[in-house]
């Protein structure tokens, strides 16, 4: 009995044991893992200055000079609106950085050697998924970071067609990617508000880790008794991008169209089936891509903007700079746009 309880308490601290060193390494795991991507996060902004220099959470919005004004037709529109392009504390700058991935690789080679040496291991049959998991979620880390930490608002304006505010002004789509801080006093989201934007479209449904913003933007235009709507919790606005992009031919060609008309018809022109009580402000991830396929369809099918002056703001807003720099310009996009049934929208 006694040699019998013995074992028994030596199992029981070993237990103990093998728990606590569980616990310890699954802290330093997280500690790696976020060092690692605020060093790598730093670098990506241009602000790495040594090992020590990892960037802190803000506690406030800071004050920083914008990088570039929207266009100067974006900026009409602005005024014909009565708002204030100054009075807005966004920035219309963006990037389309070609090196994110490479880094998101670097360091999550970085993250899986270091748990390795603290004894974490993966089944070899795992090894690959693994890799390319840890890389995904440092590489979506990094792009989130560069958006907000860099102030890329990507902002822009366009006039909605037929839509008038009860004095008479037009309504306006404001344009954007992500932005922080959307309940903070100052911030771009806070600003637009203050514009009259009384509806936010959210067209992202990605892996970026975006959900606390999407909850912050909600609380803040229902606070100033606005709507908000998230791709989220419909899977057909979130998805038609994707389905596009790999789905077959034509037919998901015409299934996005409709995705497109519907969300347009129902969640733009007339969110939960109602009129429109202000602005609206509409975004992606970066503004780049579904926001700016989005705008193209309103400028060409409801404004009746020429295909050229579409293709300029297009391309404005995808980090294109010429044709030796085009960022994340990609032409099927464009298509799109030309080739969308503006039928569908009636």
């Amino acid at each position: 009995m006694g040699g019998s309880r013995s074992g028994d308490d030596g199992a029981i601290a070993a237990g103990r044991s093998g728990r606590l060193i569980g616990r310890w390494m699954v802290k330093c795991m997280i500690w790696l893992c976020k060092f690692l991507m605020s060093v790598v996060a730093a670098a990506a902004l241009g602000g790495l200055g040594g090992c020590g220099s990892a960037p802190q959470v803000r506690s406030q919005v800071q004050a920083q000079p914008r990088l570039e004004q929207p266009l100067a037709d974006e900026q009409a529109y602005l005024r014909q609106a009565g708002v204030d392009p100054a009075q807005l504390q966004c920035s219309a700058a963006n990037r389309w950085s070609t090196t994110l991935r490479g880094d998101a690789r670097f360091t999550a080679e970085q993250i899986i050697d270091e748990l390795s040496r603290l004894g974490a291991t993966v089944p070899a049959d795992q090894a690959k998924e693994a890799r390319k998991r840890v890389t995904d979620a440092v590489f979506w880390r990094l792009i989130l970071t560069q958006i907000l930490e860099g102030q890329l608002h990507n902002l822009g304006a366009a006039v909605l067609p037929g839509a008038t505010l009860t004095d008479g002004r037009p309504v306006l789509i404001f344009r954007t990617g992500f932005t922080a801080d959307p309940e903070l006093p100052g911030s771009c989201v806070q600003s637009l508000l203050g514009a009259g934007v009384r509806h936010i479209v959210n067209l992202y449904a990605g892996p970026m880790p975006t959900q606390a913003l999407e909850e912050g933007e909600k609380r803040a235009v229902v606070a100033v008794g606005g709507t908000y709507f998230s791709a989220r919790s419909d899977p057909q606005a979130g998805n038609w991008r994707e389905d596009l992009r790999e789905g077959d031919g034509d037919q998901a060609r015409q299934a996005a169209y409709k995705a497109v008309a519907e969300l347009i018809r129902n969640h733009i022109l007339r969110p939960g089936g109602g009129p429109l009580r202000g602005h609206v402000q509409l975004h992606c991830g970066g503004g780049m891509h579904r926001t700016g396929m989005i705008i193209g369809v309103v400028e060409r099918c409801l404004g009746g903007v020429a295909m050229p002056q579409v293709a300029d703001h297009y391309k404005r807003h995808v980090g294109w700079r010429s044709d030796a720099q085009l960022g994340g310009f990609e032409p099927e996009n464009l298509r799109f746009i030309e080739g969308f049934d503006c039928g569908l929208l009636r």
